[in-house]
């Protein structure tokens, strides 16, 4: 459970750190394709794979309807959940180990699921 919180904070203080410094830099700095970016995408995928749940029950109900949606979505979501928290561990693990801008998942992280099973 410690260990979870302790992810969580990181994950809470990078991103912030990250949000508030990216408007101080200058244009020229590239966060792609660095360690950085590799640790900041694995902890933000660990926080946020439960979001997985919801964009998996979205875009299920489009295409076959609500029932469905709840149904298939809901098991589709719980399974993509944990595999994107195992690739935000592994990313978090390996942050150091190149290739540092090619996701295990796609998209890259799980708001971005969400957004898709929106529109």
């Amino acid at each position: 459970m410690k260990l979870i919180f302790v992810l969580f904070l990181a994950a809470v203080i990078l991103f912030s750190f990250e949000v508030y410094s990216r408007a101080d830099l200058d244009e020229d700095v590239q966060w792609e394709g660095t360690p950085i970016h590799k640790l900041e995408r694995g902890l933000i995928n660990i926080v946020t794979s439960p979001v997985e749940i919801p964009a998996s029950m979205l875009s299920v109900a489009d295409e076959k309807g609500q029932i469905f949606g709840f149904v298939i979505g809901t098991a589709e979501g719980i399974f993509t959940t944990v595999f994107r928290a195992l690739s935000g561990i592994y990313d978090t693990a390996t942050f150091l180990i190149p290739s540092y801008s090619k996701p295990i998942m796609q998209p890259e992280y799980a708001m971005q699921s969400l957004d898709n099973a929106i529109k």
